[in-house]
């Protein structure tokens, strides 16, 4: 047991995240709140480090690119089951035309979200508005080291989402309109399908059965296409979520941490530098942690660099994810051993599971890139993504000590074992 950390230690962090809220409210990415966010948790950094050992990186992102997947769909499977319902009641264009159409709509719905928030490729960007945001490091090592050989990360994010339109005001009923979002798509694809074999075949009846009728329209199209249209809502100036425990709990349990270790150097191994990063744009699909992997990759590699992501810390008990971007890429298999012996160690309950649909963090760059990463997960779904996730009501009264301090107690057997 890891009792050398205390619930001053939990408080310390508590506080940081109250001041950031209370000072600075929301953070939506690329919003002059996140800039403030970032400074504040920099300042903290800086009071611990001194200047010259904390770094602040700046990087260029399309913030609204990685969520517009969304409405974007929403819009495509709109124009696949109106062309689909048109089929050969408009006299000047051809019945081929209008069915080809809604077929070739119907392929392309899914490919955006696929793309841009499955997969995290950056296929929208590009045509999105670009803005800054920033990452903050701060970086220690123990007074003896001359040369460094391994590199720990302890990292959080200081962006906060946009809200969640339909979590808000429906709960759980948001897990049966997200159920119609994908039903609406497999039953406009089927439709498309089966009026263009009919076409081809030149059966009527079976044109007719393929043609939507206002039943199907009624459900699960529209529903379907307005849950997309309408999935988030960003609010003014830095948006509506305060983001306390996602994610202004791991990046102040990162400098609660620096502030410990700072205090305590017999802790950190020799030739071992510790980076305490805040990222930025991890909201708009884990930009800030991608853009320091892509300028830091051979420095990461030659120091044989290991992350510990710390994500949404609002529930005693963790899980050590083995997988991340939504499952499709594996976590280090010598990381997650690492951290599990650490939870052990320090006492703390924890579940080792991989990443599901909806699940990906700023580890993920990290173990794209074949380094040593993994993310541990303090959050119980669906209990509280219903209670407060990407809603207003992510603020520091949902906050409890216990969660903080056993992640704390984790991190620190984590680092004084080496990272391993």
């Amino acid at each position: 047991m890891s009792e050398i950390i205390t619930d001053c230690d939990a408080n310390y962090a508590y506080d940081i995240v109250k001041k950031i809220c209370s000072e600075v409210g929301p953070g939506f990415p690329g919003s002059p709140q996140e800039h403030a966010r970032a400074d504040l948790l920099k300042k903290e950094l800086e009071s611990h480090l001194g200047t010259d050992n904390v770094a602040v990186e700046e990087f260029t992102f399309a913030p609204g690119a990685f969520l517009s997947s969304y409405p974007i769909c929403g819009l495509l499977m709109l124009f696949a089951a109106l062309l689909n319902i048109s089929m050969g009641h408009i006299t000047w264009i051809s019945p081929w035309f209008t069915s080809i159409a809604s077929l070739t709509f119907s392929i392309m719905v899914p490919l955006p979200f696929i793309f841009e928030f499955v997969l995290s490729y950056e296929l929208l960007d590009p045509l999105c508005r670009k803005k800054k945001s920033i990452n903050v490091i701060g970086t220690l090592c123990n007074p003896g080291t001359k040369i460094v050989k391994r590199l720990l990360i302890i990292s959080g994010h200081h962006d906060s989402a946009p809200e969640n339109t339909w979590l808000r005001y429906l709960g759980y009923g948001f897990f049966l309109l997200l159920a119609t979002f994908f039903l609406g798509y497999v039953i406009i694809l089927l439709m498309s399908i089966i009026q263009l074999l009919g076409l081809m075949t030149d059966n009527a009846n079976m044109v007719r059965n393929g043609t939507l009728g206002w039943i199907m329209m009624a459900y699960p199209i529209m529903p379907a296409v307005i849950f997309a249209l309408f999935f988030t809502r960003k609010g003014k100036n830095g948006g509506n979520v305060p983001g306390a425990a996602d994610n202004l709990s791991a990046s102040a349990l990162s400098v609660a941490m620096c502030r410990f270790l700072e205090k305590n150097p017999s802790y950190i191994p020799a030739d071992t530098e510790i980076r305490f990063i805040s990222f930025g744009g991890e909201e708009s699909g884990y930009r800030g942690s991608r853009r320091y992997v892509k300028r830091h990759l051979d420095d990461l590699k030659l120091l044989d660099a290991r992350m510990l992501n710390i994500e949404t810390v609002a529930s005693p008990e963790f899980v050590i994810l083995t997988s991340d971007i939504n499952g499709t890429v594996k976590n280090s298999p010598e990381m997650v051993k690492s951290v599990v012996e650490a939870a052990e160690r320090a006492g703390v309950p924890f579940k080792v599971k991989p990443a599901t649909l909806g699940t990906a963090n700023d580890s993920g760059p990290f173990s794209q890139a074949g380094l040593k990463a993994m993310t541990l997960l303090a959050f119980k779904v669906p209990q509280q993504m219903v209670k407060f996730y990407h809603q207003k009501w992510d603020n520091p009264d949902i906050l409890t000590i216990e969660p903080l301090l056993n992640v704390l107690k984790l991190t620190f057997e984590w680092v004084r074992n080496g990272g391993e």
